[in-house]
């Protein structure tokens, strides 16, 4: 089991309870957000607390302004995603069960009424016992509760010095709204709870009736069936969107405007990923931005939507083959590489006679537009060769006096994933 481990009160019930499980192999999985100025602090202390439990660490971090920044998000959001993003990049790693989060019941009513003055819809009630993978073992015990244990225990955690800080929403809401509303009336929140159970347990049935609706999966995008999509309701649309966008982290990112106004046929841009509403597909994309590549005479690289394989070999061979091309090594110019598309890129197909804009080779193909930017185009010094999967060049035939023929074997990258 992966936790996730800040050092904080409530990973570390969770790290000493779990950790007394003999048929449990705990794993501390910390990621340094890299936001104050103590972080430097919190990590060695998550490090001399995993040695003296004797437990293993895992440790990894990032410029979490820096990302939210890029991608337009607020500093909650984007750590949030990037946080995630490690515990299941960890849990694939270690070829671990599950994930166990330290969130207590204090943290589900204020998620709540984040969520609420944010204007979200579905997703009020997004915390919950057991998510797929991801346990939270402790969403009945208030924080107080916690504390009161371990300093009863003697337990060492560290405290987060900006907890008592009016800067972020969160701490606004847990100093000043939740109390408050205690004040107001006796048992208040426990009733607040509640009602986020019963949310829960509807938007639970609604996505019983997306089930149905498959998800074909790959690396870097997801994609539904038009048809499909249609007879679902309004809501139901909402959260297989939003399905589709949490395979890459950005489910967050989708208000129900973006239902509301999708277009017949076109692109909806969001902040780090992108979707299309096609004729017969509704595609869902992450915004990669992948540098040029060399491509060598000889080995395996991968790029954007393909698995690429090269290899030079003797005549003869047989030129029709699914998922190759041929060329005459000596008629191209070398090195060959492979990148995203340009503005201007053209090339010459088989049986035509003019240059063709790369971006006409799309349409005719009927390309989804947000493929076209993980599509690799490979090309040497004079120009494009190939484009993987939808058109080679007429450019180094294999003819009857060819040599050495380069072989390039290309497949697209196909990725079941977890089922979240």
């Amino acid at each position: 089991m992966i936790i996730g481990y800040s050092g904080g009160p409530d990973s570390t019930l969770l790290a000493e309870v779990l950790s007394d499980y003999d048929e449990l192999e705990v794993i501390l999985a910390y990621f340094n957000h890299n936001l104050r100025k103590d972080s430097k602090d919190e990590e060695n202390f998550v490090k001399s607390e995993a040695e003296n439990k004797k437990l293993k660490l895992l440790i990894d971090g990032t410029d979490v302004r820096g990302y939210c920044s890029k991608y337009s998000l607020s500093i909650e959001e984007g750590a949030r995603a990037l946080r995630f993003a490690y515990l299941r990049d960890t849990k694939n790693k270690e070829n671990a069960d599950l994930i166990a989060l330290g969130h207590n019941f204090d943290d589900k009513i204020e998620n709540f009424f984040i969520r609420l003055l944010r204007g979200s819809g579905f997703g009020l009630s997004q915390m919950s016992y057991k998510d797929g993978n991801i346990l939270r073992p402790l969403l009945d015990f208030r924080k107080k509760e916690i504390i009161d244990y371990l300093k009863k225990k003697e337990i060492a955690f560290y405290t987060d010095p900006t907890n008592k800080s009016e800067d972020y929403l969160r701490n606004k809401v847990r100093l000043k709204v939740i109390p408050l509303i205690e004040k107001i009336q006796e048992g208040s929140i426990e009733s607040i709870s509640r009602s986020i159970d019963n949310l829960r347990d509807i938007e639970v049935a609604l996505e019983r009736l997306i089930d149905s609706v498959v998800i074909n999966r790959h690396s870097n995008y997801a994609e539904i069936k038009r048809e499909d999509f249609e007879n679902l309701s309004s809501a139901c649309k909402f959260l297989i969107l939003k399905k589709m966008f949490s395979i890459f982290n950005s489910d967050l990112e989708l208000k129900r405007a973006h239902i509301i106004n999708l277009p017949e046929r076109g692109v909806v841009k969001l902040k780090s990923s992108k979707l299309e509403m096609t004729s017969s597909r509704v595609i869902v994309a992450k915004n990669i931005s992948e540098k040029e590549k060399e491509l060598p005479l000889s080995g395996k690289i991968s790029y954007g939507r393909y698995n690429i394989e090269t290899k030079v070999v003797s005549p003869p061979v047989k030129l029709k083959a699914k998922g190759c091309e041929f060329f005459d090594l000596d008629c191209l110019e070398l090195p060959l590489k492979v990148r995203r598309k340009k503005i201007g890129d053209r090339l010459v197909t088989f049986g035509a006679e003019n240059r063709k804009k790369i971006k006409d080779v799309f349409i005719d193909n009927k390309i989804p537009r947000i493929l076209r930017d993980i599509q690799p185009i490979i090309y040497d010094k004079k120009g494009v060769i190939l484009i993987p999967g939808i058109k080679r060049s007429n450019r180094a035939p294999v003819l009857k006096k060819t040599e050495r023929i380069l072989k390039i074997r290309y497949k697209e990258v196909a990725n079941a994933g977890e089922k979240r």
